[in-house]
């Protein structure tokens, strides 16, 4: 923000203050502030200078919490948030470092004060989480973004969303090289749900057979249904637990020969570039 930008804004901003604080024989006009906080947040905004505009709706978010709306301060926490995440994001596009994170802990740190304002188990909680975590990835702080999935996850009912995140979490964990807690969350979601969709099961039960080959856990720490997913595939069994075509079958039943015997993996197609770069990964380990 330029300098005269800077000046006008911290005018602004402490004019609305200080009308708050002048109480003199009456209340201030909480109303009043708020819809000027709101105003300066959208003049900042059509400025570019969306970190302004963040303080802007805290301010907002301030009074609405003095006047005990808590789910007007919730929506003015999250608007300051977005404004916080664009502010980092420019920067990022800018190749600036910010070391400290300013404006990407105040954006955390805003979305933190509207998930306090919904009940627990609220969907609203839940994207909240989710659109942290979908910023953190976007930011590639993939590794920090890990917790808020999870979180969400907890709070998440519906079957079939969960299930479509879980898939999300599996790659969003190889994403971030940590295979142990992938293949983990791999296993736990094959054996928690029935029903999961055709494509989604194959590519979970795909990367449970290349993270159990990476990890290599001890056969007592394998759940049933991993053992008996291998099984199928050398012994060329059908399932509907394991519905892929018969090339890839044929192809990852090869994989595991060779590396029992010690040889060099061969190429596989049909794969999910995480799944290939774990295939990359068996060619290094070996």
């Amino acid at each position: 923000m330029s300098t005269d930008l800077f000046a006008s804004f911290n005018e602004q901003y402490m004019n609305i203050n200080t009308k708050l604080k002048k109480r003199f024989m009456r209340k201030p006009n909480i109303s009043e502030a708020t819809n000027e906080f709101i105003a300066l947040a959208i003049q900042c905004e059509h400025s570019e200078q969306p970190a302004f505009a963040g303080h802007a709706y805290v301010g907002a978010a301030k009074c609405e919490a003095t006047a005990g709306n808590a789910l007007g301060e919730a929506e003015y926490y999250i608007a300051a948030a977005r404004q916080f995440m664009k502010a980092e994001k420019k920067l990022v596009s800018l190749k600036f470092s910010s070391p400290d994170r300013e404006n990407l802990e105040a954006a955390i740190g805003c979305y933190l004060q509207a998930l306090t304002k919904y009940p627990e188990k609220s969907l609203l909680r839940t994207s909240i989480l989710m659109e942290i975590a979908d910023h953190l990835i976007d930011l590639n702080h993939k590794s920090e973004a890990v917790g808020y999935y999870q979180q969400a996850l907890e709070d998440m009912e519906e079957k079939t969303m969960k299930i479509v995140h879980l898939r999300n979490l599996v790659n969003l964990l190889i994403d971030c090289d940590k295979f142990e807690v992938a293949l983990d969350t791999a296993n736990s979601m094959i054996d928690s749900y029935t029903g999961i969709p055709e494509d989604i099961l194959a590519e979970i039960q795909t990367s449970r057979v290349l993270l159990t080959l990476l990890v290599e856990p001890l056969e007592d720490s394998k759940p049933e249904s991993l053992k008996q997913l291998f099984t199928s595939i050398m012994n060329d069994c059908e399932t509907d637990m394991f519905p892929i075509n018969v090339e890839l079958r044929l192809k990852l039943q090869s994989l595991m020969l060779s590396l029992a015997l010690g040889a060099a993996p061969p190429a596989l197609g049909d794969l999910t570039r995480r799944q290939a770069d774990l295939v990359d990964r068996l060619n290094v380990a070996r």
